[in-house]
């Protein structure tokens, strides 16, 4: 069945609620962990059912955020989705009040109840129609970015539309598709504070119901981190100042030796004078190369993608109206992934293409996990399958890039590695934000480019005026969208690091171990998975030390020497 042909409505909350209730009287009534576990599996089924609806209208939403059929059934599900989570919480209370609670432990293990103590604290039924305004409010983001509609060189262009230019060889063109960007932030600026504001203070206010001092503790509450917290986030990001941003200083002082420029603005973003590599082929060529090295890979990645292909599960054309961005969503009752992006013919085709196929091919795998909770891992876990998958296909890149093969390497080891001081930068500005929830704007903006001063010194932005005066950060949709969702992609960076390591020692054992934690979902927290998949823990100072010497060393080899 191709996505086209999915069968979809909106559920009926009254009717839902009505039905949950009795499997709720039942679990609390019933005389045998059996029975108890028979009505777990049995919700498991409608709680597929109800994600899978609301996972269609969340795509067909961001497939054409201008159909105002997609809008009406996206907000009919925004405005609902955390009332189902309020029913989801009386049957989660049940779970936890078990009398046979040793018994649903021994079935579904620790995890599960790690899960089930993270939720309860996180949850109020009082908290209901905070979180409708924080979805209404969020996609008032959401559609003002996807609305943008920029005139350039006879075209009228989206932000992802902007893109290719931003990377074209000529510096003036470089400059021209960076201002023009820079003035439909500026011209939006009042706006995107004033949305800004109001998610955080939505979100403070949800922090104060549930009795913290601020948004903090529930944010990690909210990304399920169990077994660490601030204290080690903080910790972490003070590793990637002391090792990561001296070397990617060293990366951009070999660029502006390779482009001759005395200083490097925020527009070169070239990493060779004659341009970087791009895909020797549009979207119908890349999907074949993809094709052919998901077949060489492996029998799972053969017949996952295949699958994918034929029933139509990817959307990667870049349009006027398509919120922007890639990302994986699943339709959990069908047992299917899908996978979104905006292909703009850079480079970055190929790189969101094996990101999003790395989590699409864990959901896929996954996809028999006993319990709804298992399908998907905690997100700093779902971003090792995802970048990954970049390196574990490095052998492939031939078919995409053909002469230009190493140029492409090199970029994509050495922007993975300048990705994370910019990573962390973000989750330290939100931990700010959220500590100082009353902060105006001006002064928000007065903080990134404090932090930044850390993070990424040396940036210049030249005399583009909205990102000189620190709001590179309202384009980062997931400060917006999603809160503390950012440090989560650099502890998978080093992770992903150490399967490139080992890719090139044993491909073998690495397919392996990547491929089983594949398989086990998200039944252990982020720390377990990554001691199950044969990798060390990124809080480890050590492994940050080895894996910065082991890409400075690959770097070197290639190109810095040269």
């Amino acid at each position: 069945m191709k996505y086209s042909q999915y069968p979809y409505k909106r559920i009926v909350l009254k009717q839902f609620q009505k039905d949950v209730e009795v499997m709720i009287n039942d679990f609390k009534s019933a005389q045998s962990a059996e029975k108890q576990i028979q009505i777990i599996q049995s919700y498991q089924k409608v709680q597929k059912e109800t994600q899978t609806y609301r996972s269609i209208a969340n795509l067909n939403f961001a497939r054409n955020t201008k159909d105002s059929k997609a809008v009406e059934e996206n907000k009919f599900y925004d405005e609902i989705s955390p009332e189902i989570a309020a029913i989801d919480n009386q049957f989660t209370q049940a779970i936890n009040a078990s009398k046979f609670k040793d018994a649903l432990l021994k079935k579904f293990g620790k995890h599960f109840f790690n899960l089930i103590e993270m939720e309860l604290k996180s949850f109020d039924p009082k908290l209901v129609e905070l979180m409708k305004k924080e979805n209404e409010i969020s996609n008032e983001y959401r559609t003002l970015l996807a609305g943008a509609e920029i005139e350039y060189k006879g075209n009228k262009l989206n932000l992802a539309g902007l893109s290719p230019y931003m990377q074209d060889t000529n510096r003036e063109t470089r400059k021209e598709a960076y201002q023009l960007m820079d003035n439909f932030f500026l011209e939006h600026e009042e706006k995107l504070d004033i949305i800004f504001d109001k998610l955080v203070k939505v979100r403070h206010q949800k922090a104060q119901v549930l009795n913290f001092d601020n948004f903090i503790p529930l944010g990690y509450l909210n990304m399920n981190r169990s077994d660490y917290g601030a204290q080690e986030v903080s910790e972490y990001r003070k590793q990637i100042v002391t090792h990561i941003v001296p070397l990617v200083k060293k990366i951009n002082d070999k660029r502006k030796e390779i482009l001759g420029y005395d200083e490097l603005f925020i527009y070169d973003t070239l990493y060779f004078k004659e341009g970087n590599p791009k895909p020797k082929g549009g979207l119908e060529f890349q999907v074949e190369q993809a094709k052919t090295m998901y077949t060489e890979l492996s029998k799972e990645t053969k017949d996952f993608f295949d699958m994918m292909v034929n029933e139509e599960l990817m959307d990667l054309e870049n349009r006027a109206g398509k919120s922007g961005g890639g990302f994986c969503t699943s339709f959990p009752s069908l047992e299917r992934p899908y996978i979104f992006a905006n292909f703009n013919g850079t480079d970055h085709d190929v790189t969101v293409l094996t990101h999003e196929a790395g989590h699409a091919f864990q959901g896929y795998q996954s996809r028999k996990q006993p319990i709804n909770r298992y399908l998907w891992p905690t997100y700093e876990a779902c971003e090792i399958h995802s970048m990954s998958m970049e390196f574990l296909t490095w052998d492939w890149m031939h078919l995409f890039f053909k002469e230009d093969t190493d140029k492409f390497l090199f970029k994509h080891l050495a922007g993975s590695l300048a990705f994370l001081p910019y990573g962390a930068l973000v989750d330290h500005f939100q931990h700010w934000v959220y500590e100082n929830p009353q902060a105006t704007p001006k002064e928000r903006k007065q903080q990134w480019l404090e932090l930044e001063n850390i993070y990424q010194p040396n940036k210049n932005y030249d005399n583009l005026d909205f990102l000189k005066n620190g709001g590179f950060w309202q384009k980062q949709a997931h400060i917006y969208e999603m809160p503390f969702y950012y440090i989560d992609y650099t502890l998978a960076q080093i992770c992903a690091f150490q399967f490139w390591i080992r890719m090139q020692e044993d491909k073998e054992s690495a397919w392996n171990d990547y491929l089983k934690l594949c398989k086990v979902g998200g039944s252990m927290s982020f720390l377990d998975l990554v001691k199950y998949a044969n990798i060390k823990s990124p809080f480890d100072p050590k492994v940050f030390e080895d894996v910065a010497n082991k890409i400075n060393h690959w770097l070197t080899e290639n190109i810095l020497q040269n």
